[in-house]
């Protein structure tokens, strides 16, 4: 049972040290201004926002807008995405989230 235990351990470190490398290796993801680039210039990724398992019961929400974007920028670069275009955020901060909430389009340069 204790090497049991062992291997799991083990496994589980090595998992998130290769998780953490490959989370430092990746290159920023630039965010992009309205009519900075020609949709011609781009693929789209994916449409994403900085949402959790737990939106259908709540919105997530950052304190300020920085994070939020951070997490944003974060997640299209996990989905192999180099850039962000059409990247909004609203201020819920008398509503059910009580915070920052961003969504925008992940995209890969041509």
């Amino acid at each position: 049972m204790r090497r049991l235990s062992a291997c799991f351990i083990v496994t589980a470190l090595s998992t998130m040290a290769v998780t953490t490398a490959l989370a430092q290796d990746r290159a920023p993801v630039r965010v992009f201004d309205a009519g900075e680039l020609a949709p011609n210039r781009y693929t789209i990724v994916e449409r994403i926002w900085t949402g959790t398992w737990r939106a259908p019961f709540w919105l997530p929400s950052y304190d300020d807008a920085s994070a939020a974007v951070d997490a944003l920028t974060d997640k299209a670069a996990s989905l192999g995405a180099n850039g962000v275009v059409n990247l909004h955020c609203v201020n819920d901060a008398r509503g059910w989230g009580g915070g920052y909430l961003c969504y925008g389009l992940a995209i890969k340069l041509k």
